[in-house]
C-alpha cells in the first residue's frame, strides 16, 4: 500500500511525514511525500521516502503525482480561501483520476456555517466535497494549535496578559505534534472510512484559564483581562505580524468567543493509544525555559 501525504513539506505535513515513517507498521519506502518545493525532502528521501512534485495549483502535476497512491492526506496550503477550493477540486479529480481508494484531510473543530473564522467558506466545502467524491473519506478536525500560545510566551509576561478577544469561549488548544501522529495513525490503520475526528487538547480553557497557566508556568504575573479587538490588533502588531494576517487570526478569536471551539474530544488518544498533551505541559517543557 502506498501512502501519500500533500503539503508534507509545511509544518503539519512534515510532522505528519514523520510520525509516519516513525511507526513500525510503515515502511518508508511505501510514504510518498509531495511538495511543491520537493528539494526540502532531500533527507526523507534519503531515508528511503519516495518524494514527488505537487502543486494544488497544477491539476497536471497531480494526476501524475497521485499514480499508484492508495491513501492520500490533504494538507491545506494557507492560500486565500476562494483559491484553496479550487485546489482541492484539483487534488479530488486527480485522485479519482488515480483510483486512489482513500482521501484523508485535515479541517476545523469549528467547521460549521455559523462560524465567523473567514476560511470557514473553504472548510465547508473540502468537507462537502470530500463526502460526496465517491471515494473513501476521513476526516481529521483540528482544534486550534497550542504552539502559538508556548512560543508567544515571552511578550505574554512582557505585556503582563494574553490579549485574545474570547470572552468566556473556550478552546482545548492542541499540539501539532499531537494532530499529525494521529492522522499518521489515521493513513496506516483500517477502521477510519467515513469518520470524523476531533484532535484537541484534553480540556477546554478560556483565556483566563491561559494566563493562569503561563504564570504557574513562569512565575510571572500575567493577569486576564477583557481584551478587544484592537488590543490583539495592537499586540501583533507590536509583534511585527502584517495587519492582514492579524485580522484573519481575529477571527479565529471571534470563533472561540462565540463557543465553536468549545469541544475537548479524546479522539487523539482513540487512535493512538496515547492522549494528547495538556498546554500546562506544554508551557513546562524545557524549551518554553526561563525566556518567559
Amino acid at each position: 500500500m502506498k501512502i501519500g501525504i500533500v503539503g508534507a513539506s509545511g509544518q503539519l505535513g512534515e510532522k505528519t511525514l514523520a510520525a509516519l515513517v516513525g511507526r513500525d507498521d510503515v515502511s518508508a519506502t511505501d510514504v510518498v511525500a509531495m511538495s511543491r518545493s520537493p528539494g526540502k525532502l532531500t533527507s526523507w528521501a534519503e531515508q528511503g521516502v519516495i518524494t514527488r512534485q505537487a502543486d494544488y495549483d497544477d491539476l497536471d502535476s497531480l494526476r501524475e503525482c497521485f499514480a499508484g497512491i492508495d491513501r492520500l492526506l490533504l494538507v491545506p496550503s494557507l492560500a486565500a480561501p476562494a483559491v484553496r477550493v479550487v485546489q482541492y477540486d484539483n487534488a479530488i479529480n486527480a485522485a479519482r483520476a488515480n483510483s486512489v481508494s482513500h482521501l484523508l484531510s485535515f479541517s476545523l473543530v469549528s467547521a460549521v456555517l455559523e462560524a465567523r473564522f473567514v476560511v470557514t467558506p473553504f472548510l465547508l466545502y473540502a468537507e462537502s466535497a470530500l463526502r460526496t467524491s465517491g471515494l473513501e473519506w476521513t476526516l481529521l478536525r483540528n482544534s486550534l494549535y497550542a504552539e502559538p500560545v508556548v512560543d508567544w510566551v515571552p511578550s505574554i509576561v512582557k505585556m503582563g496578559t494574553i490579549p485574545y478577544p474570547t470572552g468566556a469561549g473556550r478552546c482545548a488548544y492542541v499540539s501539532r505534534d499531537d494532530s499529525a501522529r494521529a492522522a499518521a495513525a489515521a493513513l496506516a490503520t483500517e477502521g477510519h472510512a467515513g469518520k470524523t475526528y476531533n484532535l484537541t487538547g484534553p480540556e477546554a480553557l478560556t483565556t483566563a484559564r491561559l494566563c493562569e497557566l503561563v504564570a504557574e508556568a513562569t512565575g510571572a504575573d500575567v493577569k486576564a483581562t477583557e481584551a478587544t479587538d484592537d488590543d490583539y490588533i495592537k499586540a501583533c502588531l507590536d509583534e511585527g505580524e502584517p495587519e492582514d494576517f492579524s485580522r484573519l487570526l481575529l477571527t479565529l478569536y471571534h470563533t472561540i468567543r462565540d463557543g465553536h471551539l468549545d469541544l475537548a474530544s479524546d479522539d487523539v488518544e482513540r487512535l493512538t493509544g496515547a492522549p494528547a498533551a495538556s498546554l500546562d505541559a506544554l508551557l513546562r517543557a524545557p524549551a518554553t525555559g526561563a525566556d518567559g
